[in-house]
């Protein structure tokens, strides 16, 4: 079964109907019917709070976060050692260390697909399978 390791932008491109929900929105669709897993760093995860607290609120922003969750989204904890190795990550690669969780995650296995509107993660396209999804135009 594919395993699909969402970052904050992707779950905010989907949150903002932002080009990628479609995409984003299949891969909720097949969570709910057991097609497919999603998962999701926990500091992806405090990203995608800190973002909607800010623009929506505490309430508002908890209701989201309730509602993701409801769409089969997992919550993945930062231990220690995905700490450590997001940390190598990111120093070995010069990407943000934030995005470094994603990758992190997605490197646990050969199922696991990284899906992110994140091109900083450019560098590491080769060692993991990652669906970028599409650019925003500009304005």
């Amino acid at each position: 079964m594919v395993i699909f390791v969402l970052d904050a932008s992707a779950v905010i491109r989907f949150l903002d109907g932002e080009p990628g929900v479609h995409e984003v929105t299949e891969m909720f669709l097949n969570a709910v019917r057991g097609q497919c897993r999603l998962l999701i760093s926990a500091v992806n995860w405090g990203e995608i709070a800190g973002k909607l607290h800010k623009k929506h609120g505490k309430d508002k922003a908890q209701e989201y976060l309730h509602r993701l969750l409801a769409k089969g989204l997992e919550v993945v904890p930062a231990t220690a050692q995905r700490a450590e190795s997001a940390a190598i990550i990111a120093s070995d690669h010069r990407i943000p260390y934030a995005d470094s969780f994603g990758v992190e995650l997605a490197s646990d296995s050969t199922d696991h697909v990284l899906v992110t509107a994140d091109f900083d993660v450019k560098p590491v396209e080769g060692q993991i399978k990652i669906v970028f999804l599409p650019v925003k135009p500009k304005p």
